[in-house]
């Protein structure tokens, strides 16, 4: 576990790093087009603030209400926003790509007993953005849900 808690700490304190190369793709992507319009520093801020909570989240007993706090919350203001779940879906999924991606280009993992820890904190970092993303579409549909209700109860108060 030494080794996951120190790529943990390396993917905090490279957050910065890993946020501009996930800035780069997400801003080109043609399945994240509504990153397109977002200022650079807005989604910076956004990808390092997720890289540098990751010890946080990622720690031995995963604070799931936390981190479904967390993820609904984004999910609500994303859709208030007008971003597309399926486009949201896609930028956490384009993070988890870029830690890695970086960790690997970064050759942190040289001996056999690194890469199954790295193989471990992977498990880990799968479950977190699984997670994440479960969170951030169930807060669509919650809000979904409620708009529907919402004019259903105004199309009945209508017709009385």
């Amino acid at each position: 576990m030494i080794v996951a808690t120190k790529l943990i700490k390396v993917i905090e304190k490279n957050s910065d790093i890993i946020a501009e190369e996930w800035v780069d793709e997400v801003t080109t992507s043609p399945y994240t087009r509504s990153y397109w319009n977002v200022g650079r520093e807005e989604l910076h801020e956004r990808a390092a603030s997720i890289c540098q909570r990751m010890g946080y989240f990622l720690g031995r007993q995963l604070p799931k209400e936390r981190l479904a706090s967390f993820y609904r919350r984004i999910g609500e203001v994303r859709r208030s926003q007008g971003y597309q779940v399926e486009e949201v879906v896609i930028a956490l999924l384009l993070l988890k790509r870029q830690i890695w991606l970086f960790v690997l280009k970064e050759g942190f993992l040289t001996a056999n007993w690194e890469l199954y820890q790295a193989l471990e904190l992977n498990n880990r970092v799968v479950l977190y953005f699984d997670r994440a993303i479960y969170f951030v579409t169930q807060a669509y549909s919650e809000q979904d849900k409620k708009e529907a209700e919402a004019r259903a109860s105004d199309g009945s108060s209508e017709e009385e």
